[in-house]
This record gives C-alpha cells, structure tokens and sequence, in this order.
C-alpha cells in the first residue's frame, strides 16, 4: 500500500494541508474582491440615481424632466444596459427606454426606507441591481409662503437598474484565475515538497544503505552519528550503534568460545589418537594395553567434562530462576562435605564463619552452583596443610561472602584471567580431567543473573573469591 511508505505519508499530508489552506484562502480573498466589486457597484448606483433625481422637477400643474425638455442633454441612461422608471402614486410617470417595461414598485412596497438595492431582470432578461430612492421633487414655480404651506408635496419613487452581466463575468474570470492560480500552486507545492521530502529522508536512506552493507564479518563498522546527521535520527543512530557493539562483543565471544572449544577437545582427541597410534604400532601385553586402555578413559573423561561443563553453563545461562530463602551456613557445610575427601587427603582445615542465622533470597541451583565451584577451587588449589576460611561482610548496601585459602604459588598478574573461560592456573595440566576452566565464567553468568557480582583478589600469597549480593536479596 502507498501509505505504507513515509514518503507518500508526508506527501499526502502536506498535499492535504496546502489544499485545504489554498481554498480557505481564495475563498477569503474571492469574497473580499466580490464584496468590494458589489460596494462600490451599490455606491456607483446610488450615486447616478441621486444625480438622476436633480433632473426632476415639480411644477405648478405637474412634473417636469429635464432631459426632454430639449436642452440638449443626452439620455440619461445607456441603452440594453440600464433602466429608468419614475413613480408617482403607483402611475410610471416616465420610463426610459421608453419603450420598456416600468420596473414595478410591488416588490419594494412595504420598504419604508428613502433607499433601497434589490436585484432584478432587465427587459432583455439580463440580470440587473437596481435601486429605489424615494424623495420630494424641487418646487420651480413662483408661490407666496402660504401657498407653499398649504402645497401637498407629492413623493416620487425612482427606480434605476443597471445590468450585472460585466461585474458577474468579472467575478467569473475572478473565480476562475484563482481556481486556475491555487491547481498550479498545489501542483508547484506538490513537486517542490516531493524534492524537499526525498531530500529531507536521505540521511534515513543512507543510514539504511549503511545497515544493509553491515555483515557478520564488518560489525567493527558504525554508523555515522556526527553533526552531519539530523537530530531527529541521531537518537535511532547511537541505539543501532550501542546494538551493534553489543552483536560484535557477542560475536566476539562466541568466536572465542569456538576457538576455546576446538583447542581444549583437540587437546585430548590428539592424546586419545596418539595413545591409539603407540598401541598398534606394534604387538602389545595384555598389561600394556590395559595401561593404554586406563590414558584413554582419563582423556574422555577429561572430554566428557569439558562438554557437561558447556552444557551447563547452556543451560543455566538461558534458565528461569527461582528465588527462595536460604541458610548460607547450612549450604556451605553441606558442599564442604562433599569435598572431605580432598580437605583430608590435603590436610586442610576449614574454617566456616557465616553466622548460622544468615539467610538470602536467591535461586537456590544458581547459588549452590557458584559456592560449589568457589569451595572446589579453594581446596583444589589451597597449599598443602593450609586453612580455607568462609566469612561474611556485611554492610548497609551490601553482603560479601569471601572465601580465602593460601595460595602462595599463584601469581598476581593471572588475577584477570580467573574469569576467562577454558583459563586454567594449572598449566602443567595435572588436573586434566577434573576442571575445565568453565567453573568460575559460568558462576559469573549466574551471579549477574542474579543480580549479584564476583570479584577475586590475591594479596600476600592469599587468594580470595568474593560473592556480592545486594541488600534486597538479604
């Protein structure tokens, strides 16, 4: 559909406005001109039929009209053009053309003004505007003061016509060049804004262009949203710029994913075919294969654990939480349980300080997760015959629960890294098999979704992993 483009929208919006305000405003500016042309038509007509009632006269036995009384004025009207009736006492005392038809007094009777404007017909069937005045007539005979009193001045009406047929073909040619004048501007209006709206959506159209050259391998590109774009379109700009830094950092990742997980499986696949190789490179012992039988059941358990990793972190990344009140004390002891086999062979001690009275409100999965994976790594990595303390910090903002062990063998400068997904601080790899180096980045992911936070540190041969939660968890 044609309103479906912006471009039509605009078009036949601002169309509809300039031909709305055209109308209204030849339709103000007709009436003014044809007001005008009428005035000053009544005033014309009222002015000839004033000069026309000085040429009457009353006398001593009746009326007399100068212009035939052969004085050598000419007719006072003009022929097929104007009427001349005077009335005196419903009788047409005079009529001009003289063989014309007497305008009649009937439709004017009741009017008791001096003077009057009606429209009327001329004789010849043209349309006409004619004016009856009414008035005394000069007295020009010679009579004494008493004679005068005791007159009975009649009133005589005269009624002049005049054609309307120039001031309507004028008021036609009027209407017309205005009608004519308001389509050409509408037209002009029309393709001027036609141009000005494509120049106006350019911007939006070079902005589309730019999008659509975008693809997976250019998402570094952005968009231009300096002073040379409109200000209307900069806000839409940054929000498409801000979603393509969001699409490049999660292409970024998933890129680094990919080629994390290609290096950590091809890893121990290249272990599992060398085992396979060295075995039927020649005749083997039943004990040497069975030697070789245990490398490859370490590898894929090594495998195995790296992709149930993966799939976990899946799988609680894209999860609903459900929160619930928890005993920070009573979990904590209970995922050290798990681990009593590695605290004793390590001669290690646990220290449990969280108050047994602490509680928070968090997705029970998510949180055993993270505090699982934290207490794995203190006693996996702690040194031998050292002490793995878990305490509380609480605050009016915030509750940190840190979990320390000694960790002199550790170096500082990998404090950054801990966070990084398939980074283990164990390169000698003698851990193959038991952690992925997913542990810690997935507790990440959980505790954002938390709306909590990690944070490790490694101060004088101590390393400490950090759980902030906030105080509405509490």
């Amino acid at each position: 559909m044609m309103f479906n483009s912006l471009r039509s929208r605009l078009l036949v919006l601002i169309g509809a406005t300039t031909l709305s305000l055209f109308m209204v405003c030849a339709a103000g500016i007709s009436l003014l001109f044809e007001s005008s042309l009428w005035s000053e038509f009544d005033s014309a007509l009222k002015d000839r039929a004033r000069s026309l009632g000085q040429l009457i006269e009353q006398e001593e036995y009746g009326f007399s009209f100068e212009w035939l009384e052969g004085v050598g004025l000419p007719a006072p009207i003009t022929a097929n053009q104007e009427t001349l009736t005077v009335w005196c006492d419903a009788k047409a005392l005079e009529v001009l053309p003289p063989n014309a038809q007497p305008i009649p007094l009937s439709s004017v009777a009741n009017d008791s003004s001096e003077q009057r404007v009606f429209d009327t017909n001329l004789e010849s069937g043209l349309p006409a505007r004619a004016i009856e005045f009414r008035f005394a007539p000069r007295i020009v005979f010679e009579a004494d003061e008493d004679q005068l009193r005791q007159l009975q001045q009649p009133r005589v009406s005269l009624v002049f016509a005049r054609t309307t047929a120039d001031i309507e073909k004028t008021i036609s040619r009027l209407r017309w060049t205005m009608a004519f004048v308001g389509l050409i501007g509408i037209i002009a209006t029309l393709g001027t804004t036609w141009f000005a709206v494509g120049f106006g959506l350019s911007p939006l159209q070079s902005t589309t262009r730019s999008i659509a050259a975008i693809r997976a391998g250019t998402l570094g590109e952005r968009l231009d949203d300096g002073t040379s774009q409109p200000q209307e379109l900069r806000p839409l700009i940054n929000t498409i710029n801000q979603l393509l830094s969001r699409l490049e950092k999660a292409f970024a990742r998933e890129r680094s994913f990919s080629a994390d997980v290609a290096h950590e499986l091809r890893t121990p696949l290249a272990g599992l075919r060398a085992q396979l190789d060295l075995a039927l490179s020649r005749p083997r012992s039943s004990e040497e294969h069975a030697k070789t039988i245990r490398n490859c059941l370490e590898i894929t358990t090594q495998t195995g654990t790296i992709i149930e990793s993966l799939l976990e972190t899946t799988k609680h990344a894209a999860g609903e939480s459900t929160s619930e009140d928890i005993l920070l004390h009573d979990l904590i002891s209970g995922i050290f349980n798990e681990f009593e086999k590695t605290v004793q062979s390590r001669q290690l001690s646990v220290v449990n300080e969280v108050p047994k009275n602490t509680a928070v409100h968090l997705d029970r999965q998510s949180l055993t997760i993270i505090l699982r994976n934290f207490i794995e790594n203190a006693v996996s990595h702690a040194d031998a015959a050292s002490q793995v303390c878990v305490r509380t910090i609480q605050d009016h903002h915030n509750c940190k629960l840190a979990i320390t062990n000694c960790a002199t063998t550790f170096h500082v400068d990998d404090i950054e890294k801990v966070f990084d997904r398939f980074w283990r601080a164990d390169t000698s790899r003698h851990e193959t098999g038991r952690h992925s180096g997913l542990g810690l980045s997935l507790c990440q992911r959980l505790a954002e979704r938390c709306g909590a936070s990690l944070h490790a540190s490694c101060v004088d041969g101590l390393f400490t992993m950090e759980l902030v939660l906030p105080i509405e968890s509490q």
